[in-house]
């Protein structure tokens, strides 16, 4: 399948089409990969990158890693009382 790109001077993907449009990029895939449009896939080289560490957090995950947080705090605390540091 025959897409087109929407690359800007970062090389993120912030754009895909299925027709030819302006200064988009002509590239051809088998899938298109879910999420391409949305910050975190790159064009490099002539091929497309994704960036896991680029992808939004979401408000879910961002609680869940707060909780993992408070609790290590509240286990060192613990540890921390125990041996009356």
């Amino acid at each position: 399948m025959r897409i087109y790109l929407q690359v800007q001077n970062d090389k993120t993907i912030t754009d895909c089409i299925t027709f030819p449009y302006g200064n988009y990029v002509e590239y051809e895939v088998n899938v298109i990969p879910q999420g391409i449009s949305g910050g975190w896939f790159k064009f490099e080289n002539g091929k497309i990158v994704e960036y896991p560490e680029l992808k939004p957090v979401t408000r879910d995950e961002e609680i869940e890693r707060l909780k993992e947080r408070l609790d290590a705090t509240e286990n060192a605390l613990l540890m921390m009382m125990e041996f009356n540091i």
